[in-house]
């Protein structure tokens, strides 16, 4: 890619970052008390404009890479249709589930079911950033800055895998009625910071690779 591409890329994860420190910073709005209904369901629009987005700019990153090694022609999405695909539609799911639960449609059970797809997704989606991730480091020509950059995604990999399995458990206690709106709350925190920590490890790696 392109200079220019790398910085259209950027701009589009600084957006993922935002929107996932947004949700960390609405969750612990509503966790000290302060309008909990309204600020979860906020959080978890957050969460999925910040998925949605995630998933646009990873596609486009694949897109071009593929491009690449195929003389310029893009013919194979079946790269990514697993992954992201489940990125942007429980991106699509979580805003809509968090509109809903905004007018008051039963929130505890919607998002209860938001943050399980969620946590199924970042399951997905680590699986797929885990084997993208190990195939880039196992490259001949790996310099030391893009190699450390790497070994820094398995780090948000592995959380990634942790904020999936924690968020479908908060989710299944809030379905049976244990302190729904905290541990959603919780659970959209996790998310929030999850993605904010995978958004700016993208961006670094960006950087490096703009200013080679």
């Amino acid at each position: 890619m392109d200079k220019k591409e790398l910085e259209v890329l950027e701009s589009g994860n600084m957006t993922v970052v935002v929107a996932g420190a947004a949700a960390v910073a609405l969750s612990i709005i509503g966790l000290a008390g302060i309008l909990p209904i309204v600020l979860v369901s906020a959080a978890a629009i957050a969460i999925g404009v910040s998925l949605v987005l995630a998933g646009m700019a990873a596609a486009e990153e694949k897109k071009k890479i593929l491009a690449s090694t195929q003389g310029g022609r893009y013919t194979s999405p079946g790269m990514f249709t697993v992954g992201l695909g489940l990125e942007i539609i429980a991106g699509v799911a979580s805003i809509v589930l968090g509109i809903l639960s905004l007018l008051k449609m039963d929130p505890a059970v919607l998002l209860g079911a938001d943050v399980i797809v969620l946590g199924m997704a970042f399951l997905a989606m680590s699986a797929t950033d885990a084997r993208e991730n190990a195939n880039k480091l196992n490259a001949p020509e790996l310099t030391k800055a893009h190699r450390i950059s790497y070994e820094s995604a398995k780090v948000a990999i592995d959380i990634q895998i942790l904020v999936g399995i924690s968020t479908i458990t908060l989710g299944i206690l809030a379905i049976i009625g244990i302190a729904p709106v905290t541990l959603l709350l919780v659970a959209f925190l996790a998310s929030g910071a999850s993605l904010a920590i995978k958004g700016t490890t993208l961006g670094v790696r960006l950087y490096e690779e703009r200013n080679d």
